[in-house]
């Protein structure tokens, strides 16, 4: 194991609280719906744990008495995790594709990658890159949260937000300072993303989860340390007041798909940064929320249409609603009555 992690982990170990906690501790977890690991068995965590989790060594302390969870939802770019164990635990993960980025619920850790040891507490994050091998000390009862982030698309999302391609081994800083203001954004966007994710009856279509995950990945290159950090932080000249018009016209047609960061920059050609401050300036409002106006506008069509094969649910899920609660109270907010009273009235008619 490496010499920086070696002597954390005995640190960590040091500093540990005794006894250690009960199974059973844990209570109602961040992203409980979607358990991976749950077990007080050791070696039946090392198995899943080499399985599932890329780690090819796991060690405890006081490993007859513990606990162990682990809860993970992989999105199309992104995943988030979390994880906690009862005791302290040292483990060694083999080389993974994507990037980790730990954040401290309680307790500390200490995250390893490329011979340098950040610590993950309440005061910091840390970011451990993609394609190196990666080790991990945990103090007992320490909880976090894990964001897992595709190279390529940040990448990709990074490109269109500075008009510059950066290089594929563009390097980003081992650590986040957790009270920085861009952190805590992240923070609050990754609480609610978490919450969404935990509710039964909160579910949105998958065009809005696209968008939050394009917001997340924003937010992280915001937060964290790269040498494009202050292009994406420093105002940007305004563009052409026209360029409001023009997207809202590439909306209106293409309002079935979904609206991607990546597709308004192609169409504009400029960054999104510019995008988005210019539509603020301009309308007061962003391009995806005029996107959501304009297919509740198309459903608000539908159903006074009169078209009898035409219901509620079926005019939600052709403007890319896939929740029909939501629905409901997004046309209620805008047209003042449910869409059951518009489309019972154009019955009648």
């Amino acid at each position: 194991m490496n010499r920086l992690l070696t002597a954390a982990a005995a640190d960590i170990v040091s500093a540990a609280p005794q006894p250690s906690p009960a199974p059973g501790t844990f209570g109602l977890e961040p992203l409980h719906r979607h358990a991976l690991i749950r077990t007080s068995n050791a070696e039946l965590l090392r198995d899943l744990g080499s399985r599932l989790l890329g780690a090819d060594r796991i060690d405890f302390r006081s490993a007859n008495r513990f606990e162990a969870v682990v809860n993970l939802i992989e999105l199309d770019s992104i995943g988030l995790a979390f994880g906690a164990t009862s005791c302290d635990m040292v483990s060694d993960h083999r080389a993974a594709d994507f990037i980790r980025v730990q954040i401290a619920m309680t307790g500390r850790a200490v995250s390893c990658a490329r011979g340098e040891a950040t610590d993950v507490t309440d005061q910091q994050i840390a970011v451990a890159p993609a394609g190196v091998p990666w080790q991990m000390a945990c103090q007992g009862g320490h909880r976090r949260l894990t964001l897992r982030l595709e190279p390529q698309a940040l990448r990709q999302r990074l490109a269109a937000l500075v008009g510059v391609q950066p290089r594929a081994d563009y390097a980003i800083g081992s650590a986040i300072p957790a009270n920085d203001p861009h952190a805590r954004s992240l923070l609050r966007l990754l609480d609610f993303l978490g919450t969404q994710l935990n509710e039964q009856d909160a579910a949105f279509p998958a065009a809005v989860y696209r968008e939050l995950e394009e917001a997340v990945q924003v937010a992280f290159l915001c937060a964290s340390r790269h040498r494009f950090r202050d292009a994406l932080i420093d105002p940007a000249p305004m563009p052409d007041f026209g360029l409001v018009k023009r997207l809202e016209d590439y909306i209106e047609a293409n309002w079935r798909e979904p609206i991607t960061i990546e597709r308004l920059v192609r169409e504009a050609g400029v960054s999104a940064r510019s995008i988005f401050r210019v539509f603020e300036r301009v309308r007061g409002y962003s391009p995806i929320a005029f996107a959501k106006s304009v297919r509740l506008r198309r459903a608000h069509e539908m159903l006074r249409s009169g078209d009898p094969s035409v219901t509620v649910a079926a005019a939600a899920a052709a403007c890319n609603f896939a929740n029909p609660g939501h629905f409901a109270r997004y046309y209620r907010a805008t047209f003042g009555e449910l869409p059951s009273v518009t489309m019972a009235r154009a019955e009648r008619s």
